[in-house]
Order: C-alpha cells, then sequence, then structure tokens
C-alpha cells in the first residue's frame, strides 16, 4: 500500500510518519530509498510488513510541510484519488470526445444560464424558464444536465475510473476530479456560447410550485451565459444588471414557491455556514470568509431538488438506477438528543418532525451541530426508502454527472442503457467513497484555518463551546477552526457529565456546556495536525 507521510529523523534513521490514515505505525525508510526527500518533507511510502514493524520507500517527494499545495496532494492520497490520472484513462477521454451529437432535441434557441460561485470550474446544469400566460400562470421549466454518459461507456476505462474514484475531491483553491480535465472542464462543461449535450428535465410547473407534468429526453444545448451566486445576489437586491435578468427573476421567484412547499411538507432547514478561501495565483490560500445560504444558492438548489425529485419518479420500476437514501431517526437518537438539548438549556422535546423548528428557535450553530450529530447519513440504494432531511418519498442525484457517479448510474437507468450487475455493490462503494471524501474535505478545512491561524499565536479570540469530552472543551473560533481547551487548562478536577455534553467542577460550582461563548487565547497551532491549543480568559 502507498500513504501519505511525513519524513523525519529519529537518530541516524529516517521515519515516515504516516498522515491523515487510520494507520498510525511510524514507517521506517532507508537512506538509499529516500528519493532525495529530506526532514520535515511531505512524501508517497510504499509499505510493507516485517515482522511486527513497517519497511517503505518514497515513490514519491511531495515537498515542505508548510506548503499547503502539497498537504493537499496528500490529502488527496489519502483517500486513493489524485489529480491526474493515467495515460490509458486520458487517451480514452481524448477519443470519446469524437461522438456524434445528431439525434436529439435542439435547444440552441432556448435561452439558458448556468449559475455558479466564482471559482468553478465545471459546469453540470443549466436552467431555462418562461413564466406561463393563462389558467393559473405557472412556470414551464427546462433543466439541463450535462449529458456525461454520451461520452463515458459502460465498461470503458474512463467509466471503470470514475467508478473506483465515485466522486470528485474538492480542496482549497484545487480538485481531484472525477473525469478528466478534456472532459469535466471542457467538453462536458455547459460553459457559455458553446454547444453541448444535454440531458433535459422538461417540467409544466403550477403557480403553486407543484408538478403537473415532466418528460425527459437528450438534447442539445448553448448556455447563454455564465452567472456567478455573487453577482445573481447583487441583481436581486436591485444592483446592477445581468444577462438573462428577466429568466433569472423567473427562476427566482418559482424557488421561493418551492422553498415555502418544502417547509410545508417538513423539510429539515438546520442554516449553518461553510468556509470559503480566496487563494492566489500559486493556488495557496490567503484568506476565509464564512458562507452562508443565500438567495442564488437557495434558487439552483431548489431548481435541482426539484428535477432530482421528479427523476426518481420516472426511475421507479426501472433497473439500474440508484435513490439518495435518508433515513429517519430512530427513538434511541432522539433521547440522547433530548438529554443534549436540556443540559443546554433547550426546553423542548425532540421528534423528527421538530429538529428544524428547534433550529429555528435557537438560532445556536452549537445546537445545530447536536442535531446534526443525532440523524443518519445519507446513502445510495438501489431501493427508493425515502429522503428524511428533504421530506421527500422519493429522491436520486441526477443533476451532477460531472462530478457524482451515482448521477451517472441514474442517466443510464433513465436512458435505457444495460444497468451494472452488481449495483448493491457499487451504491455500496459510491456511498463509502462519498464518506471518505467528506472526511477529507474536513480534514483539510480545519487544517487551511489552521494554517491561516499561524502568525497568530498569543492572541484572544471568541468562541463557542461546540463539543465537550473528559479531555476538555472544542471551542469553535470566529475564525471556523475548532481548537482544543485541554483539562489541563483549567482549575481544579473536571468531569464530563453523563449527557456528555457537560463538563463541569464541583469543587467550585462551575461548568462548561454546549453553546457557551468565551474568550480563548490561542496557544499554540499545530496546522498538519489539525490541533490548535487554547486557553479559557473568560466567558463571555
Amino acid at each position: 500500500m502507498i500513504l501519505p507521510a511525513q519524513l523525519i529523523r529519529r537518530g541516524k534513521y529516517s521515519v515516515a510518519d504516516p498522515l491523515f490514515v487510520e494507520e498510525r505505525r511510524p514507517v521506517l525508510v532507508a537512506r538509499k530509498l529516500r528519493r532525495g526527500a529530506e526532514a520535515g518533507d511531505i512524501v508517497l511510502v510504499r509499505v510493507r510488513e516485517k515482522g511486527r514493524s513497517l519497511r517503505g520507500e518514497v515513490t514519491k517527494v511531495l515537498g515542505s510541510a508548510d506548503d499547503p499545495r502539497n498537504v493537499y496532494e496528500a490529502l488527496f492520497a489519502s483517500v486513493e484519488t489524485s489529480r491526474e490520472f493515467s495515460d490509458k484513462v486520458e487517451e480514452a477521454a481524448a477519443a470519446s470526445v469524437r461522438r456524434d451529437l445528431s439525434e436529439r432535441e435542439d435547444l440552441r434557441d432556448l435561452p439558458s444560464v448556468t449559475i455558479d460561485g466564482a471559482d468553478a470550474k465545471d459546469f453540470d446544469d443549466a436552467i431555462s424558464i418562461e413564466r406561463v400566460d393563462g389558467g393559473d400562470g405557472g412556470y414551464h421549466l427546462w433543466v439541463h444536465i450535462a449529458d456525461v454518459t454520451h461520452y463515458v461507456r459502460p465498461g470503458s476505462p474512463l467509466d471503470r475510473e470514475a467508478r473506483r474514484r465515485g466522486n470528485s475531491v474538492y480542496l482549497p483553491g484545487t480538485v481531484a476530479p472525477m473525469l478528466p480535465r478534456q472532459l469535466s472542464e471542457d467538453v462536458c462543461s455547459l460553459g457559455p456560447g458553446e454547444e453541448k449535450a444535454t440531458v433535459t428535465v422538461e417540467m409544466e410547473v403550477a403557480s403553486s410550485g407543484e408538478v403537473k407534468s415532466s418528460r425527459t429526453y437528450r438534447s442539445l444545448t448553448l448556455s447563454d451565459a455564465r452567472l456567478t451566486y455573487d453577482g445573481v445576489d447583487a441583481f436581486l437586491r436591485g444592483e446592477g444588471e445581468i444577462a438573462q435578468g428577466e429568466l433569472v427573476r423567473a427562476a427566482h421567484e418559482l424557488s421561493r414557491k418551492l422553498k415555502t412547499r418544502a417547509a410545508v411538507r417538513g423539510k429539515l432547514e438546520l442554516g449553518g455556514r461553510e468556509p470559503e478561501y480566496e487563494v492566489d495565483e500559486r493556488g495557496v490560500p490567503v484568506r476565509v470568509q464564512a458562507r452562508r445560504s443565500t438567495p442564488a444558492r437557495e434558487l439552483i438548489e431548489e431548481l435541482m431538488v426539484l428535477a432530482n425529485e421528479e427523476v426518481a419518479k420516472m426511475l421507479r420500476g426501472r433497473p439500474g438506477g440508484v435513490y439518495r437514501v435518508h433515513e429517519r431517526p430512530d427513538a434511541e437518537d432522539m433521547e440522547i438528543l433530548g438529554r443534549r438539548l436540556a443540559a443546554v438549556g433547550v426546553q423542548i422535546e425532540p421528534t423528527p418532525e421538530n429538529l428544524g423548528l428547534i433550529s429555528q428557535k435557537t438560532k445556536s450553530d452549537a445546537v445545530n451541530y447536536l442535531i446534526l450529530r443525532s440523524i443518519p447519513r445519507a446513502f445510495y440504494s438501489p431501493a427508493s426508502l425515502g429522503h428524511y432531511g428533504l421530506a421527500l418519498e422519493n429522491y436520486t442525484h441526477f443533476t451532477s454527472p460531472i462530478r457524482r457517479y451515482s448521477d451517472v448510474l441514474v442517466h443510464r437507468a433513465l436512458l435505457g442503457d444495460e444497468p451494472p450487475e452488481d449495483l448493491v455493490a457499487v451504491a455500496g462503494h459510491i456511498s463509502e467513497r462519498e464518506w471518505r471524501s467528506t472526511i477529507c474535505e474536513r480534514t483539510a478545512d480545519e487544517y487551511t484555518l489552521m494554517w491561516l491561524m499561524r502568525d497568530r499565536v498569543g492572541e484572544n479570540l471568541e468562541g463557542t463551546v461546540v463539543s465537550t469530552a473528559v479531555f476538555g472543551l472544542f471551542v469553535e473560533l470566529e475564525t471556523g477552526a475548532t481548537g482544543l481547551v485541554h483539562v489541563s487548562k483549567l482549575p481544579g478536577w473536571w468531569e464530563l457529565e453523563p449527557n456528555g455534553v457537560v463538563l463541569s467542577n464541583d469543587a467550585i460550582g462551575s461548568s462548561y456546556r454546549v453553546g457557551d461563548r468565551v474568550l480563548v487565547e490561542l496557544v499554540d497551532v499545530l496546522p498538519l495536525m489539525q490541533r490548535a491549543e487554547l486557553r479559557v480568559v473568560k466567558r463571555l
């Protein structure tokens, strides 16, 4: 096996300490097998067992551990993916682009736009919409999705590699794509002014937001504009103009109605924030800001959810598709959550139906974190078992085939391609790949947030207690990073209460609980270990 590691010196020996993987045993590397790596470098190491220890040889020197770009390469390696592809796969990608685009419904004259982040490189989806005159009004909506299956045939080298990877992995300023860039960023991507092979879901939607009819077909489209979330948000606030403004207004109008319908049916809304990084021309992060949902992001989310739901209904009875399944939390989960909420002062008995209400009433990221810990994670299944979080009986992933293999399977099932024989195994594999990628992306966030704080040791920062353990408090800082106040830095003897969310000291009659606001000093930060050491200065 090949592991990412940091090379260190121990006496006269070189040892590679594994990074970001479950294997924690050091790997002994002979001098002649270091490939020129120096102590402190991040490397990839081919490892073998010898007796009860590990021996290895460096296969690639990534470079200094002080450079985030090398750390991101190690993170990609930890989940067995890469920004690069084998020559065989690249050659298959080059050969695939010459496919015939005839025998498709021609929608090139239908106005359409993409709406994505400013730094997006692969554009899976575009939208077209018209208001309907007469009757109860309503909308004629088209959601156009890149036709990846036109280029990636079942069983081909491209398909086997996409299936192995399962999904694209996005780290700050970089990506390990599921498909070679010739496809993901060019041939399949719905760039403006370019004729593209797409799969369109065409829907007649009532003014209430209810879908009256829908159909799906292969199409030929041409995006009129590449819009950004920031640009659309500014336009919707009345600040400036954008291309296809009326189209965007109609889409926003419909998305508001869909959002209302989702709230009525019980969609779980937890809000939350994600870090959004600015990187320099070298791809190195230089600053971060918290990103929350905005009208432009919700516009695209609501229209994509609608398309995914309609496709899931069409899949019923067809072989080869997978559904996006999110199971309801069980009674035991709710009982544990209830004890934790009560311990932090939330006197509402939680049920699967009222978690969103609790989130809205408390308006606390810490409470949202407790709720997230109490519900199962979503996965892929050949059986349609419903989606608890979206409160939908039928749901699938159809709208992002450039970056998710699940969507490729759904396109094939919808369009009549031969289904894989081992669909249950494939669904399990892509669910596992997705989970590992999520952990990888979270690790990258923790590392990057701490790397950006490396010059702030000694400063005081505000934060919120988001978790407690027998050994201390985890505090989410105003920067977005989460650090640890170890119990050794608290006065006296502290114990974790049975509820798991309160750390208390009975001798002095004091406690810290999830949700408490504190001012802390940044004592030390070790980005590569995703570790920030904190000391409480005072309560806020």
